[in-house]
């Protein structure tokens, strides 16, 4: 694995995503936080549903979901009665 600072990097990103893509993982270190490069697939729908599915359900119910349960449900509340109203 290679490990670089994020300035080293810099004029190398190009060739470093070309080794990630090799599969060789690349850690960069900027002041003291370090940060994984590898290699990300790209799932395809029509043959890897299940994969996709665990991934988009990972993202909605992760730290970056944006809203909650509860926050969506007023939501709905608010435009149903708006809907009723007119």
């Amino acid at each position: 694995m290679k490990t670089l600072t994020v300035s080293e990097a810099k004029p190398r990103l190009g060739r470093l995503v070309n080794a990630v893509q090799r599969g060789e993982p690349v850690l960069l270190i900027h002041k003291n936080k370090l940060a994984k490069l590898e290699r990300y697939e790209v799932l395809d729908p029509e043959f890897d549903s299940p994969a996709l599915e665990a991934a988009l359900l990972k993202a909605v119910q992760g730290p970056h979901s944006l809203y909650r349960r509860k926050d969506l449900d007023a939501v709905a509340a608010r435009v149903r009665q708006r809907i009723k109203a007119r």
